[in-house]
């Protein structure tokens, strides 16, 4: 018998319909992509480096043990069709230091509708403590790649200092590097080694973080407070997103709308932070998906957020035969 782990999914598109299927499988084997020697920072990206964007994990995030689904986008800017990018490999730790290949993907294949965006189910190892989740995309045009190193937490959250006898900690930020050249470095980096960049976040969808309802979770029927955030990062200020849209089951297969609002508004403590008010329908008992759309002002792009729950009552366990 094979166990599945409940999880939220998140998916990156334009505005075209996406499919929620998702393969909760585990790579079991490394596949030819991610074994690509690091690239040699030698020849220069014209149209810049390869754009690299992970809706998540977020820094400081907690990663439970066994399967889990990553998501993002990664695109070449130099790429006539397609999103011009070889692989998009998951690692646990530094490839190039030794760390742990989770898991690779090429934009657009499976179930991705935005021919940039990417999702993969991976296995997160039970080796607990605090590690740098590092995302790779190379280029299939110029061969060179843009990393992003995430610092999460694995299978336990670290033990808080007591009051008093620590500084104030540093924010946890995650950091993206590319190895190509001719790209104006910043102060502080040397000549030849790969530059730490601000990369170009036009054609980035939405972040978009739901804190309920969880996977798995029991809904009761009528008014339920649905909180999270929802932002373009492409912005200079406000969220940039004009929408947030909640459904009982995919909106383009039918789904009941339940509520919408906008990032801000109904007393949320920050520009980012939507509050929205959504009314569970008596009729909905069962299993669903509880369905979250974040749609960018500036550009259109939507994020989608699927989490599946429970209306009214939990699922009745089935019965064990009998002997």
């Amino acid at each position: 018998m094979h166990s599945v782990q409940l999880a939220a999914v998140r998916r990156v598109g334009g505005l075209a319909s996406l499919v929620f299927a998702v393969a909760l499988t585990a790579a079991s084997s490394l596949p030819a992509g991610a074994q690509t020697t690091p690239v040699s920072a030698q020849s220069s990206c014209p149209a810049g480096p390869p754009v690299l964007q992970v809706v998540n994990p977020n820094p400081g995030d907690l990663l439970t043990a066994g399967n889990m689904v990553f998501s993002g986008v990664a695109f070449d800017p130099a790429a006539t069709s397609g999103a011009g990018i070889t692989s998009v490999d998951l690692f646990l730790g530094s490839r190039d230091t030794g760390g742990q290949f989770l898991a690779s993907v090429v934009p657009g294949t499976g179930a991705q509708s935005n021919p940039h965006a990417w999702q993969v189910t991976a296995s997160v190892p039970n080796n607990a403590g605090g590690r740098d989740f590092v995302v790779y995309a190379i280029s299939s045009v110029t061969g060179q790649e843009t990393s992003v190193s995430i610092p999460v937490f694995v299978a336990a959250s670290p033990t808080p200092t007591p009051v008093g006898t620590a500084p104030t900690p540093v924010p946890l930020t995650e950091s993206t590097t590319s190895t190509c050249q001719g790209t104006a470095a910043p102060a502080g980096t040397s000549a030849g080694s790969p530059a730490l960049l601000q990369l170009p976040s036009s054609h980035a969808a939405p972040v978009l973080s739901v804190a309920n309802p969880s996977a798995g979770g029991v809904l009761p029927v009528g008014d339920l407070i649905v909180e999270g955030q929802a932002f373009d990062p492409s912005v200079d200020s406000g969220s940039g997103v004009d929408s947030v849209e909640l459904f009982l089951d995919s909106r383009d297969s039918g789904g009941i709308s339940l509520g919408s609002g906008v990032p801000g508004d109904n007393g949320a403590p920050d520009g980012r932070t939507f509050v929205i008010k959504a009314n569970i329908p008596s009729t909905a008992n069962g299993g669903h998906d509880f369905v979250v759309y974040a749609r960018s002002a500036a550009t259109g792009e939507e994020t989608i957020v699927s989490t599946p729950v429970f209306i009214g009552a939990a699922p009745t366990p089935t019965p064990r035969p009998k002997s």
